[in-house]
């Protein structure tokens, strides 16, 4: 079990794979991690599980949510979630491939804005 992958290491993965810059953001202090898609231009787009971690077991998923921050890290002004997880417990491979269409499309429309 300790030597599969955690739910944050398969979407990181995943969204690699869909060309994307991605990260993880680790607080100590808020005791969360993020994964994060940076965008060109600045802006982002923050990932977490609904506990607000992503280093979950895909038995444990408890759902993903994604919030674009048009600021980056310089502010959160102007964030907005672009995908919620409907069930309280969704299956990790159906809800993480709706995220990855929500991720990848809201990335793709940023690059396409003009500046």
């Amino acid at each position: 079990m300790q030597d599969a992958p955690t739910t944050g290491e398969r979407l990181t993965r995943t969204l690699e794979a869909h060309g994307l810059a991605v990260r993880t953001l680790v607080s100590h202090h808020y005791d969360e991690s993020r994964i994060v898609v940076d965008i060109e231009g600045g802006a982002q787009i923050r990932i977490a599980d609904n506990q607000g971690m992503v280093d979950g077991w895909t038995e444990d998923h408890t759902g993903w949510t994604a919030f674009y921050r048009p600021q980056g890290e310089r502010s959160d002004e102007g964030e907005r979630r672009i995908y919620v997880s409907a069930d309280s417990r969704p299956a990790f491979e159906r809800d993480t491939a709706a995220l990855v269409v929500a991720v990848v499309q809201c990335a793709a429309a940023r690059r396409l804005a003009p500046a």
